[in-house]
């Protein structure tokens, strides 16, 4: 399929001795670019909001949450894309096929409807598609290996949904924080200025 060469996967250096999982949306340029996730620039107020509350002494502030954890093989804090494929539309090639095009408009449906702020939204059953189920087989692949008391954090309206919908059908109990927001929201600065993530995770879970 043409849309393989798009895929994005997971940025875990060593599950076994993870302690924290972002989750986050969905794959960009920067990220196909670099082939990993979280390259970009919301990726860089991550790596910023993080250190500020005191985690990740060595990181670089001026370089992105993934490229940090590329560069130092940093193993206490992964990330998992809900999809692996980009869900933002403007991302592709313009000239897709028919088939292409479809499944385009439906990963793009799936960030829209999840979006809280979206009045147009439709109610979307993410437990039929496909790209939730590939998200549930990754996710459930990781939870296996890592430590039992791993801390799940979503990031953004995409990520709550498919953590909630996780959530329903995982057997095993989970540590979920409240969610971080996601660093494109237009009032991000506003918003993470009231977390204390400090509350939560232990500045020495993530040094």
């Amino acid at each position: 399929m043409f849309l393989e060469q798009y895929k994005v996967f997971n940025l875990i250096e060593d599950v076994i001795k993870l302690k924290v999982l972002l989750i986050l949306e969905s794959p960009y340029i920067n990220e196909y670019l670099h082939q990993h996730p979280a390259a970009g620039e919301s990726a860089l107020e991550l790596t910023q909001f993080l250190m500020a509350q005191g985690y990740l002494k060595n990181f670089d502030a001026q370089l992105p949450l993934g490229c940090n954890i590329k560069v130092l093989n940093y193993q206490s804090l992964g990330i998992l894309n809900c999809s692996t494929l980009p869900l933002n539309k403007a991302f592709y090639p313009c000239a897709l096929n028919s088939e292409d095009l479809a499944k385009v408009n439906a990963l793009a449906a799936i960030k829209q409807n999840l979006n809280q702020s979206n009045p147009n939204k439709l109610p979307v059953d993410l437990k039929k598609s496909s790209i939730f189920k590939d998200f549930v087989s990754r996710l459930t692949e990781v939870l296996e290996q890592a430590p039992a008391d791993i801390v799940i954090v979503p990031c953004g309206d995409t990520a709550i949904g498919f953590v909630d919908a996780f959530k329903t059908i995982y057997q095993k109990s989970l540590t979920v924080l409240d969610s971080l927001p996601h660093p494109t929201e237009p009032d991000w600065a506003e918003k993470i200025a009231a977390i204390r993530l400090t509350d939560h995770i232990a500045p020495q879970i993530l040094p």
